[in-house]
């Protein structure tokens, strides 16, 4: 009895990639090498976050009695030289930064005179910026 075994091959070096690692062997002596790619550096991002906070800590109250210590801040700076002042109330919501995170508030889930505060300095800064912009347009056509 005789068995005959017939091999095809295409290259005369096995190579198998298999999760990012080469295996490969060369040589008349069977030689083999596993190569790992070189991982990428990480890169690190730091990321500076400034507030405009409209008020000091303080102590707010929500309409169940809790009581929120944290700045009022503003969503967005606003603009000096176009004369837009910052928002304070965007979609009848507030801002607040409480520690080092901003949280997102509902106004309307403030006490009464925690809303009137509110709306008494957004009202502030949109009248300041308001006369602002008048006396440069006076200072302007002089």
């Amino acid at each position: 009895m005789c068995l005959y075994f017939i091999f095809s091959q295409s290259e005369s070096i096995a190579q198998i990639k298999a999760t990012n690692k080469t295996i490969s062997g060369s040589g008349q002596f069977g030689g083999a090498s596993i190569t790992t790619p070189k991982a990428s550096p990480i890169k690190k991002e730091v990321k500076k976050i400034t507030y405009l906070a409209v008020t000091d800590d303080k102590s707010w109250i929500n309409n169940e009695g809790k009581t929120i210590i944290g700045r009022l801040i503003a969503f967005d700076p606003g603009n000096k030289e176009k004369f837009i002042p910052p928002t304070i109330i965007k979609d009848s919501n507030v801002r607040m930064l409480i520690g080092k995170k901003a949280y997102v508030f509902p106004l309307e889930k403030l006490r009464e005179e925690n809303r009137k505060e509110i709306l008494d300095l957004n009202n502030g800064f949109k009248a300041h910026y308001e006369r602002v912009k008048e006396a440069q347009k006076k200072k302007d056509s002089q």
